[in-house]
């Protein structure tokens, strides 16, 4: 049986989405409900504490936003009224673009901070990707993503060890794309998945009625994780050389599954006090439960 963990709260109120850094420094950044409207964050994990002051005007839906370290310096991007923002959140420096796009990311394109919008409809998409320090159009091309539209999509990404590459998911495949080629290298099956660096290089771990699988770039499966019931909300990170996967139980609002991808049955099962809104896990480990109450973190150690 795993062992049973209770998550503390690293900070009350009601967040609507969390994202890290996949390697380097654990950080975090948050949307988060204040006062009627949202507000951006940025935390140091290893300090337990919030950075800097919070970006207003914030959006919720997590489409609309991206965070990572695409070259050397943390970034976040987002839209707002007909914009985009880019910030370099450690120097502040913020350029701003015109544009309301449906997905928003970041790429790293011949060694610049991309940002990289996907404007709908699916069935005719246009791919841009933008240099993050300038907003210069750095490289753009269409592509067909299915009959669906942009909702509940999502651009997959960990800068930087994604480097050029992101996944887009469609209606039964997860489109990898090359953004400095400006092609579609690869399609795997899955309708949801994330992207992170493992052992094995770059992964997609996607959750299947039956359990978790862990593909390759090249669509083998690498391992599957045995699971009581469906899940979703998956997370996963390289941790010390190790892929360590977290997921929601669908059915039982408050309960994740961990598991360290070398072995199948979940090492840890850990509990939050209301349903989970999003999920991320760091690279040192911390997990990350975006919840209407709280944002929950404990470490992981299987």
């Amino acid at each position: 049986m795993p062992d049973t963990v209770l998550a503390e709260p690293l900070a009350e109120g009601s967040f609507d989405s969390v994202a890290v850094t996949a390697e380097g420094a654990p950080l975090a950044f948050t949307s988060q409900t204040a006062r009627g409207a949202n507000a951006g964050q940025l935390w140091d994990l290893a300090a337990g504490a919030a950075l800097g002051a919070p970006i207003p005007d914030f959006p919720a839906d997590r489409a609309d936003w991206a965070f990572g370290v695409p070259a050397g310096s943390p970034t976040v991007a987002w839209t707002h009224r007909d914009r985009v923002h880019v910030q370099d959140l450690s120097t502040g420096h913020e350029p701003v673009f015109d544009g309301q796009p449906d997905l928003v990311g970041l790429a790293v394109h011949h060694g610049r901070a991309a940002v990289v919008t996907v404007f709908g409809p699916a069935s005719d998409a246009e791919v841009v990707a933008w240099d993050a320090l300038t907003g210069e159009r750095l490289a753009e091309f269409t592509l067909w993503l299915g009959h669906r539209t942009a909702i509940d999509r999502w651009i997959l990404h960990a800068t930087p060890a994604t480097g050029p590459l992101i996944g887009l998911p469609g209606d039964s495949a997860v489109s990898l794309l090359d953004v400095e080629r400006g092609e579609e290298i690869a399609a795997l099956p899955a309708d949801y998945a994330v992207l992170t660096p493992s052992p094995d290089g770059l992964v997609l771990v996607q959750p299947t009625p039956s359990g978790l699988h862990v593909r390759g770039l090249d669509g083998d499966r690498l391992a599957t994780l045995d699971t009581p019931a469906p899940c979703d909300r998956v997370a996963a990170s390289q941790v010390d050389g190790r892929l360590l996967v977290t997921a929601a139980v669908r059915d039982d609002p408050g309960t994740l599954l961990a598991w360290d991808a070398a072995t199948p049955a979940p090492s840890h099962r850990l509990k939050v006090p209301s349903p989970v809104n999003d999920l991320a896990l760091a690279p040192d480990g911390t997990l990350l439960a975006a919840t209407d109450e709280a944002l929950y973190t404990t470490p992981l150690c299987p």
